[in-house]
């Protein structure tokens, strides 16, 4: 008795228990771009192809640049009056106002006008461009049919769109490109954008000017007569409160300061007076006459009095010597002594009379000035209040003066403005002819359409790969859980075939190729599986018809021959019978005749070890199935497997029969063959749920026709 190994358990499909899908690795993805290597060549050429074409097809354009330089002046107002009222340097936003300037169609139409492209064929409407490439001009009737305003409006729409205008980074550097079908129209165009934004900022700035000075003029004459208004007001001001004025001020202030010098000078004189009076009335009551008075003593009349009252005297005192204090002469004497003393008295009244005199006017002056002076201060006070007033006046007339030499002065630095040709920027480098075309970038193109063709086929390859549901690595059987692969089998090519060599013998003939390697891997799981238990009986099917499983089952069994073991090979595919009909043509019996009386129908074949049970009939039978599951079928097994140390079974396909699980759980085990990229993973679980449903042991796949060589050298 054979020693049974329990089938692997594996789920059915949509238990919904497999694992997941694998990870994208970078081994993966590798492995599906050398899988879809002609599709994504096929895209590359295509697009090299294409890219190609339009570099030959296209119309070449050339680019000219210039660059202009915003000078980072100080922003000036017109009617600012005060220098330092504004002290603003060039800002990002009036950089990026000028290169909207620059972009405006105000310039663009300077520049179609400038150079005429109105009238030319390439900057004309689309058929306009096709019959200047093609070297035919417009027709006359046609031509005629396009108004110049038309024309120019085209110009300036298809100058705007060839036509770049860009800030340099951060700088006040502005570039301009244009591109043109010739390289010296290009150039034209770059140059025409620039002088015509620097004519543009000077007329613009003209225009300010004149504008300015205009205004100007206008506002001058308006306050002309509101300078001389304001002037007459102050004059008819001053007349009204007499507020005239001299070289001190106003002249009752003047007369004020005069009054009181004089006031001082008359008190002076009054206590002066006063004084005198005081003394002469002080020596009249005392009746001292020969007082030390000033008047008296320089008064020449006191002198002469005072001269004969002292002859007088000395002669009375001669005489009263001489003649005796009673003579005549005395007396006499005494008398004219007496005489001069009363003339010095009344002399002295008088001048006292003249003291009392000055004295009066000196009073009546004083008060005379104290009263002007009260009379000066009124009247200065109230012209104090006018010239509140008349300071208000003249504070508004010395503003319209001052307003008016300002403006005067701003008329005059207007008027050279717009004389002077001063713009705020200049040219740093002229556009020059360009040399070479910049577009369609032969090189740049070629690769570029090389480096989309290769995205796009990585792409189209993604997307197969995604969508595909056929078995293509070893990952992809991995996701049935429970299921392994024993070997990637390459696709045989026709380099050995061509030599006449039998089909599928490749482990005979090529020994040392990826195929026979890669079958020893499945001779190898075999061999472990057959230590400590009884594996004799090997069955090989496939998912599908064609898919090579006659060629792994001759195959194994070659390897298996070699190794020294008796092989038996039997032909149990009733729908092909390939086996029978390259190993043994001529037998005229086999399994059908061997299972019905037990006759011996095992043939030899070219290969030491290794016999052949052949299927040969005329009719195909219809119940295969229950052939191969017979009494008959389970003896005849037992019976060979004495004599054999593998008996190799190659069954129908399961999609074509139900052969595989009928005789499944007669065998020791079961090996399934699907195609690379042929077979669909749902089909090859199937097949696995459905042997596992028929009590077979399947010991594991094998994906054969694999056409990637880094795959099969690697599971080698």
């Amino acid at each position: 008795m054979m020693l049974r190994v329990d089938p692997v358990q594996l789920p059915m499909s949509g238990s919904g228990s497999g694992p997941s899908a694998p990870p994208i690795t970078l081994r993966s993805f590798g492995s599906v771009l050398r899988q879809s290597w002609p599709v994504i060549a096929a895209c590359v050429g295509l697009c090299v192809f294409g890219a190609g074409a339009f570099v030959t097809l296209s119309v070449p354009v050339y680019s000219a640049s210039t660059q202009l330089l915003i000078e980072p002046q100080r922003q000036q107002q017109l009617l600012s009056f005060e220098s330092g009222m504004l002290d603003l340097t060039l800002d990002n936003a009036q950089v990026e106002s000028q290169v909207e300037l620059l972009r405006s169609e105000r310039i663009t139409s300077s520049v179609v006008k400038a150079l005429a492209l109105s009238q030319d064929p390439e900057f004309q409407r689309e058929d306009g461009w096709l019959s200047w490439l093609r070297g035919t001009p417009e027709t006359p009737a046609r031509a005629a049919e396009d108004t110049d305003t038309e024309r120019w409006r085209v110009a300036t729409a298809i100058l705007t769109r060839r036509v770049g205008v860009r800030r340099v980074g951060q700088s006040y550097v502005i570039e301009i490109t244009a591109q043109a079908f010739r390289p010296e129209r290009a150039a034209e165009i770059a140059n025409a954008y620039t002088d015509a934004y620097l004519r543009d900022q000077f007329d613009a700035k003209a225009r300010v000017a004149r504008s300015g000075a205009e205004w100007l003029q206008s506002r001058i004459s308006d306050l002309r007569v509101e300078l001389n208004g304001s002037a007459r007001a102050v004059e008819d001001f001053k007349i009204r409160n007499d507020l005239a004025s001299g070289p001190g001020g106003l002249l009752v202030e003047q007369q004020l300061s005069e009054m009181n010098s004089q006031l001082v000078t008359a008190r002076a004189q009054t206590t002066q007076a006063s004084a005198r009076l005081a003394r002469i009335q002080a020596v009249l009551q005392a009746g001292t006459s020969g007082a030390a008075v000033a008047e008296i003593l320089n008064n020449q009349v006191m002198t002469n009095l005072r001269q004969r009252q002292q002859e007088a005297a000395q002669r009375e005192a001669e005489a009263r010597e001489r003649y005796g204090a009673d003579h005549s002469s005395v007396i006499a004497a005494q008398r004219e002594v007496e005489q001069a003393e009363r003339d010095v008295t009344t002399e002295v009244r008088r001048i006292a009379q003249i003291y009392l005199s000055d004295h009066d006017i000196a009073v009546g002056r004083e008060r005379g000035i104290e009263a002007r002076i009260r009379q000066l201060i009124g009247e200065a006070d109230r012209r104090r209040l006018a010239r509140v007033t008349l300071s208000e006046l003249e504070a508004q007339a010395q503003s319209y003066r001052r307003m008016y030499q300002n403006l005067l002065e701003k008329l005059s630095e207007t008027v050279q403005k717009e004389t002077l040709p001063v713009t705020g920027a200049r040219v740093i480098a002229p556009a020059a002819t360009p040399l070479d075309k910049s577009s369609p970038r032969g090189k740049l193109t070629l690769a570029l359409g090389a480096a989309v063709g290769l995205l796009l086929g990585i792409a189209i390859s993604t997307v197969r790969h995604t969508l595909d549901q056929t078995v293509r690595s070893v990952a992809d059987l991995q996701r049935v859980p429970g299921l392994s692969c024993l070997a990637l089998l390459p696709a045989v090519g026709t380099r050995l075939r061509g030599r006449g060599r039998p089909l599928g013998l490749e482990a005979v003939d090529a020994p040392f190729s990826d195929y026979t390697r890669a079958l020893r891997g499945v001779k190898i799981a075999l061999d472990i599986a057959r230590e400590g238990r009884t594996v004799r009986t090997l069955g090989i099917t496939s998912v599908s018809s064609g898919e090579g499983k006659t060629s792994v089952a001759l195959n194994l069994a070659c390897l298996s021959a070699q190794a020294n073991c008796r092989t038996l090979l039997v032909d149990a595919d009733f729908l092909d019978c390939s086996l029978t009909r390259k190993l043994a043509p001529g037998a005229t019996e086999g399994l059908l005749e061997m299972l019905a009386d037990g006759r011996d129908a095992i043939l030899p074949t070219r290969v030491p070890n290794l016999d052949i049970l052949p299927t040969v009939f005329s009719t195909r039978p219809a119940q295969s199935s229950d052939i191969l599951r017979s009494t008959q079928m389970h003896e005849m097994l037992n019976r060979v497997a004495n004599a054999y140390d593998l008996i190799v079974l190659d069954l129908s396909a399961m999609q074509a029969t139900t052969d595989a699980r009928a005789v499944g759980r007669l065998l020791d085990g079961m090996i399934l063959v699907a195609t690379w990229g042929a077979t669909e993973r749902d089909g090859v679980e199937l097949a696995a749920v459905a042997l596992d449903a028929a009590y077979c042991r399947l010991l594991g796949v094998v994906l054969n026709k694999v056409r990637d060589g880094v795959a099969v050298a690697r599971a080698v």
